[in-house]
C-alpha cells in the first residue's frame, strides 16, 4: 500500500487525524478565554456511508488554539489542513503548501500554496488568507501572554503575501523544526470568513471551517458529526458522515463495537486485544507509539520536594509486573524521559523495583509512616490508565503511604492541574505524552523546562533545575543537529537522577474495526487517518470499517 503522503498522491490523501498532537495548549487563561463547546441538537442517524468510530475524550474546545487533547486534534485534523504535515516516516510532507524556500540563514520560510483549493464555506485559499490565520494567533501573543500556541510563534517578525500564491515567514531568529511546528493541529488554516457565524469570535472558534475533506456538522453531548466536503481540492471520501461516539470507558466503547453501534475503537481494554486478533469478525491494528506514560510528582510541594522521596517512589512501582499483567505486554519500558525513536533520545539507566531500598529512602527523609497523598488518574484516556493507577496505589501502600485515588474526566483532570503552583493540591497524577513530531524539542522542553509550569504550559510536576533549563534553552536555537542531540542527551540525564516524575513505559496504540475496509493508516506517534476509509471490493458497505494499517500492525 502506498504511504499515505506519498508524493505521487500528495495533495490527495492529505487530511491526517492526529491523535497525538503535543497537546500543550494547556494554559488556564487561554482556557478561560476560551467558552467549553456548548452541546447541539442530535447527530444524524447513520446510514449506509457512515463510519462510527469509538473515541474516549470529550471536546472541551473546538477552538483550534486551544485543543488540549490528542482526541479533539484527531477531530478537528479531519477539517483542518496545515501548510505542511507529517508523513509516516516522520519526515515533513505537503499540505496546503505545494513546496517551500528556506534562506541560507535559516530565518525565511517562503511556503508556494497549491491552487484550486476552497474552503467549505466556499471562500478561496490564498497567501492572504494564511497571512490572516497567523496574524490571529500572533495577535493572541499580545491579548493573553499566556497562550502557548501564540507564544510558538513569537519568533516571527512578519508574515507577508508576497503574491496571490506565496507567503513568507521572516524570523527573529533561527528555529530548530519549524516547519514542524507549522504542521501542528493549532496552526491548522481557518477560513477568514470563519467571523460571520455568530458561534465564531476571533479567538474563539467554536465551528471551525478549513479546507479539509470532511466539513463540522453538529455536536451532541456523546457524538461528533462531520460531514464530506464534496467541494475538496484532493481525493473525494467515500463515507458521506464520520460520527465519532465520545465513551470515556473502553469497556464501554468494546460493548458499542459489539452491539454494532460503532465500527471501530481506539484503545480497546489490554485483556481484550488478543481476543479481537483471533477473531475473524474484527482486525487489530497496532504498532509501537511515541506516547510515554508518567507519573508526575509534585516536585513543589511536600514530601517530593525532597529528591529521596522521588527516588523512593521510583523504586516502589513494579513496572514490569505492571506491563505483564495490567498492559498484557502492550508497553515497553522506559529508559529516558523521552521514547526511543525520538532524535535526540538516549538511554540513561533505570530504577528497579526495591520496596525495601524505598522504605530506607523514605525513613532517611523523614517520611512518616500513613503520610497522604492524593492521586488523580485519567478515565479512558490511556490504555489502561484507571487501572494502572489503582495498581500503583497498591504499591505506594506497601512501602507506608496511604494513597487515595481520584478518577477524573479529561476536563476535569486539566482543571485540577493547570492552574498557578500554589493552587494545586493534587500529590500525584498519571499523565502521558506523544509528540507530533519525533524530536525531543516537542517533549523534553514542555514537560521539564521550568516556562511551560501550568498555566502556560504542561509541566505539571512543576519541576525545576537550572542546568536543565540551560540546556533545553540552548537546544531551542542550535541548528547543528550533533551539538543539538548532545544537549537533549545531557539533559535527559539530569531530569533522569532528578526524578521528577515515575518514568514509566511507552505504550503501543491499538484500535479494533470491523472488517471489510481499508485505507485507514496508523503513524508510531498516534496519528491516525480516516478520512479516506473505504470498503475492501466485494465488502458489503454498511459493514465498512475495519482497516489495514500502513506500516505494520498486529
Amino acid at each position: 500500500m502506498k504511504s499515505l503522503f506519498s508524493l505521487a498522491s500528495r495533495g490527495q490523501r492529505t487530511a491526517v487525524v492526529t491523535l497525538a498532537v503535543s497537546a500543550f495548549l494547556f494554559g488556564n487563561q487561554c482556557l478561560a478565554a476560551s467558552k467549553p463547546v456548548s452541546p447541539g441538537a442530535a447527530v444524524t442517524p447513520p446510514d449506509a456511508t457512515t463510519l462510527r468510530i469509538g473515541i474516549g475524550i470529550q471536546p472541551d474546545t473546538l477552538e483550534p488554539s486551544q485543543v488540549t487533547n490528542s482526541a479533539v486534534a484527531s477531530l478537528l485534523g479531519h477539517v483542518l489542513e496545515t501548510l505542511v504535515t507529517t508523513d509516516d516516516n516522520g519526515r515533513i510532507a505537503p499540505q496546503l503548501a505545494t513546496s517551500w524556500d528556506i534562506s541560507p540563514d535559516g530565518l525565511q520560510f517562503t511556503f508556494h500554496l497549491a491552487s484550486g483549493v476552497t474552503f467549505q464555506d466556499g471562500a478561496t485559499l490564498d497567501a492572504n488568507a494564511v497571512v490572516w490565520n497567523a496574524n490571529r494567533l500572533l495577535g493572541r501573543i499580545e491579548a493573553v501572554s499566556d497562550c502557548p500556541a501564540a507564544a510558538e510563534l513569537a519568533a516571527i517578525a512578519s508574515v507577508q503575501a508576497l503574491d496571490k500564491a506565496t507567503v513568507r515567514y521572516q524570523l527573529k531568529h533561527t528555529v530548530p523544526n519549524f516547519l514542524a511546528t507549522l504542521s501542528w493541529v493549532a496552526y491548522g488554516i481557518l477560513s477568514p470568513q470563519s467571523l460571520n457565524r455568530s458561534e465564531n469570535k476571533l479567538f474563539n472558534i467554536q465551528h471551525p471551517i478549513g479546507t479539509g475533506p470532511f466539513m463540522f456538522d453538529a455536536l451532541a453531548p456523546t457524538q461528533l458529526q462531520l460531514s464530506r466536503f464534496d467541494g475538496y481540492h484532493g481525493e473525494r471520501p467515500y463515507y458521506s458522515k464520520l460520527i465519532f461516539n465520545l465513551v470515556s470507558g473502553a469497556a464501554d466503547r468494546e460493548a458499542m463495537l459489539a452491539a454494532n453501534q460503532v465500527d471501530m475503537i481506539v484503545l480497546p481494554t489490554a485483556q481484550q486485544i488478543s481476543k479481537y486478533a483471533r477473531d475473524p469478525r474484527f482486525a487489530v491494528l497496532g504498532k509501537p507509539g511515541s506516547r510515554t506514560i508518567f507519573l508526575n510528582l509534585n516536585n513543589q510541594k511536600a514530601p517530593f520536594n525532597d529528591v529521596r522521596v522521588r527516588r523512593a517512589v521510583s523504586q516502589a512501582i513494579d513496572r514490569q509486573a505492571l506491563v505483564d499483567q495490567v498492559l498484557q505486554g502492550a508497553a515497553t519500558l522506559m529508559d529516558a524521559p523521552v521514547g526511543p525513536g525520538l532524535f535526540g533520545y538516549c538511554s540513561v539507566g533505570s530504577y528497579d523495583y526495591d520496596p525495601t531500598a524505598a522504605k530506607a529512602l523514605l525513613a532517611q527523609a523523614g517520611v512518616a509512616p500513613g503520610t497522604q497523598l492524593r492521586l488523580i488518574t485519567p478515565h479512558g484516556r490511556y490504555l489502561e490508565d484507571e487501572a494502572v493507577s489503582q495498581r500503583i496505589a497498591t504499591y505506594l501502600r506497601e512501602v507506608g503511604f496511604a494513597v487515595t485515588v481520584e478518577p477524573l474526566e479529561w476536563p476535569a483532570m486539566m482543571g485540577e492541574l493547570f492552574r498557578p503552583p500554589a493552587q494545586v493540591t493534587v500529590d500525584i497524577h498519571l499523565f502521558g505524552w506523544a509528540p507530533t513530531f519525533p524530536d525531543a524539542g516537542w517533549q523534553l522542553p514542555l514537560l521539564y523546562g521550568s516556562a511551560k509550569w501550568p498555566p502556560r504550559g504542561p509541566a505539571s510536576s512543576f519541576y525545576k533545575n537550572v542546568d536543565v533549563d540551560k540546556l533545553l534553552d540552548a537546544a531551542a536555537l542550535e541548528t547543528n543537529p550533533v551539538a543539538r542531540s548532545r544537549q537533549f542527551c545531557d539533559a535527559e540525564k539530569l531530569i533522569w537522577a532528578d526524578v521528577p516524575a515515575v518514568f514509566l513505559w511507552v505504550q503501543n496504540f491499538e484500535v479494533v474495526a470491523r472488517s471489510g475496509v481499508t485505507n485507514i493508516t496508523l503513524l508510531p506517534n498516534e496519528k491516525i487517518s480516516v478520512a479516506f476509509a473505504k470498503p475492501l471490493p466485494g465488502a458489503p458497505a454498511k459493514a465498512a470499517s475495519a482497516a489495514q494499517a500502513t506500516g505494520g500492525g498486529n
